[in-house]
């Protein structure tokens, strides 16, 4: 055995202090074939620990000691067991090197998970007792730090919780020791895990402890002890996790700590950003009590001034400042908005007014952040807050300038009305564009992008300006900015379409170039945006003037996906998602080689990334461990990849159909397998992609049109339905444990798609799940609505953040859908779900929400047809009063609702069409809202028909036909066109005395591709020959009707 332990110790030594790498390839390989293969290496490590003269022998000898305890600890003799846990006990008390007697506690700790819960080492508690209670420090030490090793790897004590936290009472106030009252917070963080929410004086107990908490980590900053403050902190951000209310009670005081540290310049940048970092993921865990406590104010009133200090020139590096940006954004997508835009807008204006610079550029970019989840607040705002954007464009400071154009990104990112101001906005832009400052030119760059994807036709007048200005760019342009400039130019394409086809020869010869780059991270950033751009630039030109290029740029393409580079394969899916959507049957040769790729990234292992808690404290030397041994970190840029992916797949089908059938089966199974990714990205991308392989499945199947009702009456083609039957369980599986709020939005949205074009039988066996996960969405208590531990009760229901009522519009929309498809039978879910949408429509309610609520009861009225009789009363006087609301998308809702329940209630109200006709006619004027007109026409069109008694048809008619031809909302084409057909059969005198207005209506009409429905432009056309036939006089075949009367 001594020869044994010495050779073994001489190996360990050969491993850390060997200068020759294939010495220590033999050294490992021998400790695993020689040393650790037998159960011998337990004691021999022992001893080894206990003996050696060498610190760093004796930490590597308990690393391997505590993998080889697991590996080999039920074959030892029990009297080798016994006198193992003894010595171990003596060995931890001796050692006065922290790394070792961490590593021999960890140790103890893997004997602990194994003999504790079999009760053969009960004397382990008591020693831990008394040495945590001794009079020596350092066996102090040593008592704690073995308990909190044992919570890190077993619940081994969880039975001793109250016991424990006696004990940690008395060394979180360790009178000598920091080290006992640090160690003591790590072991809290542990322990907390292990508490239920029925131990309610456990719970008590620990949360008396935070004060305490608090004041070590106060003690360890006044000691610029960074390194014991960041396990504090660390802890501090466990706390907030747990679904048990431990802080509860001190929310308040934490946030105001935590500011303070946030806001102390003395501290160092990396403990301030942690302090910051716990107040962002608090308003995301404890949002309820914040706003409760009516903290939101004062935060950003403390935040503002930290965004206005100085930033490292390191982009990727945090900062107090930094950090106080993602902390407000965080307040804006998490919060009301009433509660947050007011008070941070309060400092804007203030800030632009400062003379320093650094307050300006401060203004701009919490501009910046708080547009994402104000929206809707803000909008009525945007024009005096583009006036603010300009200002900063134009600032003289080139910092306050470059963070305007961060705002401005923000800002087209998420109004329409941004490129309605383009021939204020580009003018400022381009003048950004020619400055010298490379930072400004990016951003300004990055602004242009924003804005030209929303730009439309508005480009062509800037067009040549605009092209001639990029391609300088790119030639001349350095690093990140010309990646840029190349996703610029995609955006240009994109707004532009076929009139960007004389740049393109210019234009396809520098991308191709940029395509064949990979000798740095720059080149291969760069070769992936303009992989990425050239995707959009094929859609803009069309196959005919891209197909010369195709197969040298697939090939490209390609052979970027070889590259160990996830960004340039995820600009490589992107490519091939859009080419395949411009030549479609055309691609499908392609599939063969990229198919087995996107699968592959569907399959990427992401458990990769090792995070060590102990600094120094090396577990390993083979690079193997234990599953416990290990935290892992997320890997976003495999997540990425992922969605992408998954995105791209459901893309092919959808552009090459029958072509991509062979690859459906071991698609679906990576799709359905992706839906429970930690990803919330990944879990979208992979639910839309599973939605859209329905939708395709259907459309290929060569369907009848499906019937409204149950059962089903036109049942899904085989194909759709067993398709059906592994897509909708995973569905709904994920939806009852999903907790991101969009993710729950896509399932929403892409159910609904898929409602409208496969019918019922989609969601025929899961109409009930479907109605109670929505019911739990309206009642506030889906489980993505859930907020951690504490909140009692829910708050005003009129003030709450845009994300969420995002979820409850999502919600309604597939309410409406779910009664489009079931028609009558959605009575009794009619039932539920109408007092919930009904109480959305109230004055105190922001627009969206009230234009939710009545475009949700329209639907609602329009798929149930008579059905919606029993509810006529409940959503007629709503739908009343919304014809006057303040806003005109209320109002194009309201006239939609009105005359689907005119059309389809058997409750005769004619006796209200009066009031009604009142309330439309002001829809017919002056509205800056085309669709409101629209709705206004449907309506009255549906009334007439229902009751033409009740409606002074020759006095509305000059009214009705002025609005005519519809501008935006061409569903209404229908009753609209159903009505005059109608009246123009049964010989109306006002038709036939204006009949050359009416011609000219339905030329106008016909002439569109897009405006009518296919039976409906057929009974027009045939309306049109009739009337030429029967009255020549009307000389149709001389006017713009001709070509319709062959």
């Amino acid at each position: 055995m001594e020869q044994y332990v010495a050779g073994l110790e001489q190996t360990l030594q050969q491993v850390l202090f060997s200068n020759n790498s294939d010495q220590i390839k033999e050294a490992t390989k021998a400790l695993s074939t020689q040393f650790f293969a037998d159960a011998n290496c337990v004691p021999a490590l022992v001893h080894i620990i206990q003996s050696s003269t060498q610190k760093e022998i004796r930490q590597l000898a308990a690393v391997e000691l505590r993998k080889q305890i697991t590996n080999w600890w039920a074959k030892l003799d029990l009297e080798v067991r016994t006198n193992t846990k003894a010595r171990l006990l003596e060995i931890i008390l001796n050692e006065q090197e922290p790394l070792p007697r961490h590593s021999t506690a960890r140790v103890i700790a893997t004997v602990g998970r194994i003999e504790i819960p079999a009760n053969t080492w009960n004397e382990l508690l008591a020693f831990l007792f008394q040495c945590s209670n001794g009079a020596n420090a350092g066996h102090r030490e040593v008592g704690v730090y073995v308990i909190y090793a044992i919570f890190e790897v077993t619940d081994a004590f969880a039975d001793n919780l109250r016991q424990l936290l006696e004990l940690f009472n008395r060394t979180i106030q360790d009178p000598e020791s920091q080290i006992v009252r640090i160690t003591t917070v790590q072991a809290l963080g542990k322990m907390a895990d292990f508490i239920e929410e029925d131990q309610k004086d456990e719970i008590a107990m620990f949360s008396e402890l935070v004060p305490h908490m608090v004041n070590v980590l106060q003690q360890c900053l006044n000691d610029s002890d960074e390194e014991s403050a960041a396990k504090c902190f660390d802890v501090f951000d466990t706390l907030l996790l747990l679904e048990i209310p431990i802080l509860s009670k001190h929310v308040q005081n934490l946030i105001q700590f935590f500011l303070s540290i946030g806001a102390n310049t003395t501290f160092e940048p990396v403990m301030r950003v942690q302090a910051l970092s716990f107040i962002m993921w608090a308003i995301v865990y404890k949002k309820t009590k914040i706003q409760r406590l009516k903290l939101v104010g004062p935060m950003i009133q403390q935040l503002m001034p930290i965004a206005a200090e100085e930033e490292p020139e390191d982009s990727d590096e945090d900062s107090p400042a930094r950090l106080a940006f993602k902390v407000i954004n965080t307040l804006a997508t998490n919060l009301p908005p009433q509660q947050v835009f007011p008070v941070a807008l309060e400092g804007i204006l203030a800030y632009m007014a400062n003379a320093d610079p650094l307050f300006r550029k401060a203004a701009m970019v919490t501009l910046a952040v708080l547009v994402e989840g104000s929206v809707d607040f803000i909008r009525p705002k945007f024009n005096e807050l583009l006036l603010i954007v300009c200002a900063g464009l134009q600032d003289p400071e080139a910092n306050v300038r470059r963070a305007a154009c961060m705002a401005l990104s923000s800002f087209a990112e998420e109004f329409d009305e941004v490129a309605e101001n383009h021939a204020t906005l580009l003018p400022l832009v381009f003048n950004l564009m020619n400055e010298p400052t490379p930072e400004i030119t990016k951003q300004a760059c990055n602004a242009l992008d924003a804005i030209l994807e929303g730009l439309g036709e508005n480009i062509l007048q800037y067009l040549t300006e605009l092209m001639q200005k990029l391609l300088i760019m790119l030639d001349n342009a350095q690093g990140e900015t010309r990646a840029i400039v190349v996703a610029a130019i995609g955006s240009a394409a994109h707004a532009s379409g076929s009139e960007f086809t004389p740049y393109f020869p210019e234009v396809i010869k520098r991308l191709q170039h940029l395509m064949t780059l990979h000798s740095n991270e720059d080149e291969l950033m760069l070769r992936a945006v303009s992989t990425d751009a050239l995707g959009a630039i094929a859609a803009a030109v069309g196959k005919d003037a891209f197909r010369p290029y195709l197969n040298d740029l697939m090939n490209l393409a390609m052979q970027g996906l070889l590259l160990d580079n996830t960004r340039l394969r995820e600009c490589g899916y992107y490519f091939f998602a859009g080419i395949a959507q411009v030549f479609e049957d055309e691609f499908s040769p392609y599939l063969a080689g990229i198919v087995p790729q996107l699968i592959a990234s569907c399959q990427l292992d992401e458990n990769t990334t090792r995070f060590d808690n102990e600094t120094g404290d090396q577990d390993d030397i083979d690079g193997e461990d234990t599953a416990e041994d290990l935290n892992y970190v997320f890997r976003s840029a495999i997540a990425d990849e992922k969605e992408v992916a998954a995105d791209t797949i459901g893309e092919f089908f959808q552009h090459t159909r029958t072509a991509f059938l062979p690859y459906v089966e071991s698609s679906v199974k990576e799709l359905v397998n992706l839906t429970t990714h930690m990803s919330d990205g990944v879990r979208k991308a992979s639910c839309g992609a599973l939605f859209n392989f329905l939708r395709t499945f259907y459309k290929i199947s060569n369907p009848a049109d499906w019937k409204a009702g149950l059962p089903v009456a036109v049942p899904l083609h085989d194909n759709v339905a067993q398709l059906n039957t592994l897509v909708m369980p995973s569905i709904l599986s994920i939806w009852e444990d999903e907790d991101d709020k969009m993710v729950v939005v896509q399932l929403c949205q892409e159910m609904v798609e898929t409602l409208k074009l496969c019918g019922p039988g989609i969601v025929a066996e899961h109409i009930n799940t479907i109605a109670e996960h929505l019911n739990l969405i309206f009642e506030k208590k889906a489980f993505c609505q859930q907020e951690l531990a504490d909140d009692e009760g829910l708050l005003d229901e009129d003030e709450q953040a845009e994300f969420d009522a995002l979820l409850i519009s999502s919600a309604s929309d597939l309410v409406g859908a779910l009664a489009a498809v079931l028609g009558e039978n959605f009575v009794e879910y009619a039932k539920i779900f109408i007092p919930h949408i009904a109480k959305y429509y109230k004055k105190s309610k922001p627009t969206s929400e009230r234009s939710m609520a009545i475009g949700c009861l329209g639907e609602i009225a329009a798929g149930m047809l008579s059905g919606v009789t029993g509810f006529t009363e409940t959503i007629f006087p709503i739908a009343l009063k919304g014809l006057s609301d303040e806003e005109p998308e209320v109002r194009s809702n309201a006239a939609y609702t009105v005359g689907a329940l005119c059309q389809n209630t058997t409750m005769d109200i004619s006796s209200q069409y009066p009031a009604l006709l009142t309330a439309l006619y002001p829809l017919f004027q002056g509205q800056n809202l085309d669709n409101v007109t629209d709705n206004a026409c449907g309506a009255v069109a549906r009334m007439i028909m229902r009751h033409p008694e009740a409606v002074p048809v020759d006095q509305v008619l000059p009214v009705f036909v002025s609005a005519l031809p519809l501008k935006r909302d061409y569903e209404e084409n229908e009753p609209v066109y159903k009505l005059l057909f109608k009246l123009i059969q049964n010989q109306n005198a006002w038709c036939f005395n204006n009949m050359p207005q009416l011609l000219e209506i339905f030329a106008n009409v016909l002439s569109k591709e897009d405006e009518l429905k296919p039976h409906t432009r057929q009974e027009m056309v045939e309306l049109v020959k009739a009337l030429n036939q029967q009255f020549p006089a009307m000389n149709i075949g001389a006017s713009a009707l001709a070509p319709y009367l062959q």
